[in-house]
C-alpha cells in the first residue's frame, strides 16, 4: 500500500516528495521531503514470500490492475521491485489509483481540523500510519502496515546513533540529517500540543515511533534511477514509467522524488 504524501502523487512537473511505496500513501507525495538515505549496492533478488499476495490485495482494493510486469522480491539490502516480464524503456510499469494511497486527507476530520497547517503532509501521513497501526487488524490498511519494514531494515541516517553520525560530520549529509531530525522533533511536539488533553491514541506514541513512521519506505530506492513516481491529479492515479529496458528478474529501481503531472 502506498503512502500518498510521498509515495506518489502529483508528480510530473513538480518535484514533490512522498515516500513511495510507501506507495500507498498518496500524498506521501506532494508536499514533502525525503530523508537522507544511502543507496546500497544492488544484490541478487529472490521472491519475498511475505509480500507475495500484496499486489493482488492492492488490486482488489483498487478494483483494477496495478501492474502486470512487476513483482515484489528481496535483495541483499531489503525489499525491492523486480521485473516479472520483459520491460521496455518508457513502458508504464506501475499505476496506482489515489483511492488506494494513504494521504493526509485520510485522517479523521477532527484530527485534520486540530492540525490545520501546523505540520506538513509527511508528518500527517506519519501520524496516520501510527494511528492505523494502533488499530491492528481492524485497520483497512492492515495488509500494508503489517508488511512495513522495521527501522533496522531502513537505510536512512535519521535512524543512526550520534556516534554513527559523527563519522559523516564533514559531509553535507550530516547537516541534512540534523535538519530533518530537528524538523521531525518539532512536528512531534506540535502534534502533541494540538492533541493535549484528548484521548486519541497519539499521547501514547513516542518520538522514536514518530521518527520511524516519518522515515518509512516500503521499498528500496536508487538515487541514480530516472524512474520517477508520477502523479496525475486529472486521472486520479500515480504511475511509474520505466527508465530503461529490463529483463525478467532484473531489479527495478525507483527514485524517491515524485513529480506532478498536469
Amino acid at each position: 500500500m502506498p503512502l500518498r504524501y510521498a509515495p506518489v502523487t502529483n508528480t510530473l512537473c513538480t518535484q514533490t516528495q512522498y515516500p513511495v511505496i510507501s506507495i500507498i500513501f498518496r500524498r506521501f507525495t506532494t508536499r514533502t521531503r525525503y530523508f537522507p538515505s544511502i543507496s546500497p549496492p544492488k544484490g541478487s533478488l529472490r521472491i519475498d514470500e511475505e509480500c507475495d499476495d500484496f499486489l493482488p490485495w492492492l488490486e482488489r482494493k483498487a478494483g483494477k490492475e496495478i501492474s502486470s510486469v512487476l513483482a515484489i522480491g528481496t535483495s541483499s539490502f531489503g525489499r525491492s521491485l523486480y521485473a516479472s516480464h520483459c520491460i521496455s524503456e518508457g513502458d508504464c510499469i506501475l499505476k496506482i489509483p489515489h483511492s488506494v494511497q494513504m494521504a493526509p486527507d485520510n485522517l479523521p476530520s477532527e484530527i485534520s481540523y486540530l492540525l490545520g497547517d501546523k505540520v506538513g503532509s509527511v508528518a500527517k501521513v506519519a501520524l496516520l500510519i501510527l494511528l492505523e497501526k494502533q488499530l491492528g487488524q481492524v485497520s483497512e490498511w492492515a495488509p500494508y502496515i503489517s508488511r512495513l519494514p522495521n527501522a533496522e531494515k531502513m537505510h536512512s541516517t535519521i535512524f543512526w546513533s550520534n556516534d554513527e553520525l559523527e563519522m559523516i560530520r564533514p559531509c553535507a549529509l550530516y547537516r541534512e540529517t540534523l535538519k530533518q531530525k530537528t524538523r521531525i522533533g518539532k512536528d512531534f511536539t506540535t502534534i502533541k500540543e494540538a492533541f493535549d488533553g484528548l484521548h486519541n491514541g497519539f499521547q501514547d506514541i513516542t518520538l522514536q515511533e514518530f521518527t520511524y513512521a516519518h522515515g518509512l519506505d516500503f521499498l528500496n530506492h536508487d538515487g541514480t534511477s530516472e524512474a520517477y513516481l508520477l502523479s496525475n491529479e486529472l486521472k486520479q492515479h500515480s504511475e511509474v514509467l520505466a527508465d530503461r529496458d529490463y529483463a525478467p528478474g532484473d531489479e527495478v529501481d525507483l527514485k524517491h522524488i515524485a513529480v506532478a503531472s498536469t
